[in-house]
């Protein structure tokens, strides 16, 4: 079984203690958002489950504790980092802070398992595509050589 954290809502963001608890609980329940009344239980243990694919945009609340859940799983991380500012994501830390965190992510798990994810790629007046493929490329270059040190 493959877990995907973070298809409907930024669960490392803003519920990293709740998704920490869950698999040292080891299960967790997801009500169906189309039946609201069929709840699954998903046992989240080695031996069920084979990846936990994270999916984020800030990855910094969960990285001092991350090991208590890459130490017994294999997992791959989706972080996306895009080039817009606090008018179009108020939640989302900024592009400078969130390089330096996919950074220190790649520290801990190496970065043959990230996946780094610019998208979507909204086109405003702001937002041209020449801003677009500018952010992209200095983006690029402070990224591509990433250490791996593990």
């Amino acid at each position: 079984m493959i877990i995907n954290t973070g298809g409907r809502t930024d669960t490392v963001q803003y519920y990293t203690e709740w998704l920490l608890n869950r698999f040292s609980q080891g299960y967790a329940l997801s009500r169906n958002p189309l039946f609201p009344n069929k709840v699954t239980r998903y046992e989240l243990t080695p031996d069920t489950v084979d990846c936990v694919v994270f999916c984020s945009k800030n990855y910094k609340p969960i990285l001092p504790r991350l090991h208590e859940i890459t130490d017994r799983f294999n997992t791959y991380f989706h972080y996306t980092i895009t080039a817009y500012g606090k008018e179009i994501e108020p939640g989302v830390p900024g592009i400078e802070e969130s390089m330096e965190t996919l950074i220190r992510l790649s520290e801990i798990v190496g970065k043959q398992r990230i996946a780094w994810r610019y998208d979507p790629v909204l086109l405003t007046k702001e937002y041209t595509i020449k801003r677009h493929l500018e952010t992209f490329e200095r983006m690029a270059k402070v990224l591509s050589p990433c250490p791996n040190r593990t």
